[in-house]
């Protein structure tokens, strides 16, 4: 008996399709997916090719092995640097590998600007790293030239309707990616305030120049004791009405954190010890549990959700808080709910 030979039409389907497949594989390019516009790998010491290979589904894998190993006299991936590699839409194999091989064609560090960072912080972190000098941050962000260079580029620096001595307020706490053979801090300075304007000041604009509660300086300064006082993005509104609440009533802010800039000092050193030194301390104009009103300047860089919530403040009763050990916030409307949960909660 003859056995039935599969007819020639369906030989030369499975001959297509396996061709189709072989293309996608090792001809298709490399498609970065990534939820933002680039990707990055993080390379640490002892870290190898293989770290590379994690972020590409496994044909991709397979063909770049079959790739590198027949151009193995060509491409030296011996030597990969520890460094944040930034990848982003579509590479050919060779491309892809030339990003790995060339690393100094793309330097780039990885920097996090945290929100509630001052100048001071900015400045102390970067020399922490020893990516620059102590106080060149600071001296660059408070020069005359350069305010008066970005006032011209920027509205919001001019809104101010001020002579500002530093950009403080406008440096916009996010992540940046910084190419090394540039200007550092030239470099990260133009990224910060593109970024608030992008994320800041193109969105609420509006908002901010139709605010009747304040001007638009002092609503900079409040928006960066919020930031400094409440971390929770849901109990922010209300610490501004009861901040709202205290201007209105002629009582001091009683801020404690507001001293460590008057002193020049990193938040990150200025402990509850350190202030508690400083807080009789009338001469220093930062200090809101001695001087009334608001501080002479904006004392960080907040996040954009500090700035809603003084634009959009949740009306309350309340003129007092306090923060628990762990960190949990209690409001009271008299001195006498104040200080029973001071009694409660503090002790």
């Amino acid at each position: 008996m003859k056995t039935k030979k599969t007819p020639k039409f369906g030989r030369w389907i499975l001959l297509i399709l396996i061709l189709i497949l072989v293309r996608r594989v090792f001809y298709s390019p490399i498609k970065i997916d990534s939820t933002s516009s680039s990707l990055e790998v993080v390379i640490k010491k002892w870290d190898n090719f293989q770290s590379f290979m994690e972020i590409l589904p496994k044909t991709k894998q397979f063909a770049l092995k079959i790739y590198l190993y027949s151009h193995k006299d060509s491409i030296d991936l011996s030597k990969i640097q520890e460094w944040t590699y930034v990848f982003s839409g579509k590479y050919s194999k060779a491309e892809f590998l030339d990003v790995i091989a060339q690393w100094p064609k793309q330097i780039y560090k990885r920097y996090t600007v945290l929100e509630g960072w001052s100048i001071y912080d900015i400045d102390f972190d970067l020399s922490k790293k020893w990516l620059i000098d102590t106080g060149e941050y600071i001296a660059f962000v408070t020069n005359p030239n350069i305010i008066s260079k970005y006032t011209q580029r920027y509205e919001f620096l001019s809104y101010t309707n001020k002579n500002i001595n530093s950009l403080e307020w406008f440096l916009y706490p996010d992540t940046y990616h910084l190419d090394m053979e540039w200007n550092l801090i030239d470099q990260l300075v133009y990224l910060q305030l593109e970024n608030f304007n992008k994320k800041v000041w193109l969105p609420y604009s509006w908002q901010i120049s139709n605010f009747t509660k304040l001007s638009f300086y002092d609503l900079l300064i409040l928006s960066t004791v919020v930031e400094k006082e409440e971390r929770n993005r849901s109990n922010k509104s209300t610490v501004a009405w009861i901040f709202f609440n205290r201007l209105d009533n002629g009582m001091r802010l009683d801020a404690d954190i507001t001293l460590c800039y008057g002193l020049k000092e990193p938040y990150e050193t200025c402990t509850p010890a350190f202030i508690n030194k400083a807080i009789y301390d009338k001469s220093n104009l930062y200090n809101t549990r001695q001087n009334h009103g608001l501080p002479p300047q904006p004392i960080a860089n907040p996040s954009v959700e500090s700035i809603i919530a003084v634009l959009n403040p949740k009306k309350t009763d309340y003129f007092f808080y306090l923060h628990d050990p762990k960190g949990n916030i209690h409001y009271g409307k008299t001195v006498t709910e104040h200080n029973d949960n001071k009694n409660k909660y503090l002790k």
